[in-house]
């Protein structure tokens, strides 16, 4: 008859081993993706973005998902752009990333695909925006269109092909709203290309502003991410 001990002992150790050898991959990959954001916590460039779409991984680290969350980053001093972070989250702090939410978060200057989430600034879904969310908004958009002012006093002219027109959801005064304009820039000097810009446009202006129009642009000839549209 078997020896009970030693076939507890057979039993028991290969679950030691087991548990023993998830738990170092298990920190492993919470230091492998964790890693990399304290520099960047500390050192980063802070700015705001707003979740656009959340999507779950499939993995889990101690039961909480990891989720794919797609991003509006909107730097003070320039234009807005998407980025996907991925980010491990308590299943109670779902509700916190859905799309529409504000964040706060770290960019790394020279890669700005380096993005950390540092806090969560309000909560809300597009078209429910609280008071102080929408001041937060307004705030970071003021601030960019001072980057827009000087490309339009000191940047090339062009004309430019609309593609994407797309309501911001941010009221300047009573009769403009913040869009964000995606156009195909058609330089003299230079082969034509893509960009994204921003700009408060009148109520009554916005029919100049749909897709397939043309429309006069400034550029930075060193950097065409910066494109502003010609009010003049």
């Amino acid at each position: 008859m078997p020896d009970i001990t030693s076939l507890m002992l057979s039993t028991a150790v290969p679950i030691i081993v087991l548990t023993i050898v998830s738990i170092v991959v298990v920190m492993f990959v919470v230091r492998r993706m964790t890693g990399p954001n304290k520099q960047l916590l500390a050192t980063g460039e802070t700015a705001q973005a707003t979740v656009l779409q959340m999507t779950d991984t499939g993995m889990r680290i101690n039961d909480n998902p990891r989720v794919s969350l797609l991003l509006e980053v909107r730097p003070a001093n320039r234009p807005a752009y998407q980025v996907e972070v991925k980010q491990v989250i308590s299943m109670l702090q779902a509700s916190q990333y859905q799309p529409g939410q504000l964040l706060e978060v770290k960019i790394d200057p020279s890669d700005q695909k380096k993005v950390a989430i540092t806090a969560v600034l309000s909560g809300g879904v597009p078209g429910m925006m609280g008071a102080a969310q929408v001041a937060q908004m307004q705030q970071t958009l003021l601030a960019t269109e001072q980057m827009y002012n000087a490309v339009r006093t000191m940047g090339v002219p062009a004309q430019a092909a609309i593609l994407a027109v797309t309501d911001m959801g941010v009221r300047v005064g009573d009769s403009a709203s913040m869009m964000k304009v995606s156009v195909q820039v058609q330089p003299t000097d230079r082969p034509a290309f893509r960009a994204e810009t921003q700009g408060a446009i009148s109520d009554a202006s916005r029919a100049k502003y749909q897709p397939g129009s043309t429309v006069w642009v400034k550029f930075n000839p060193n950097d065409l991410t910066q494109v502003a549209l010609d009010h003049a």
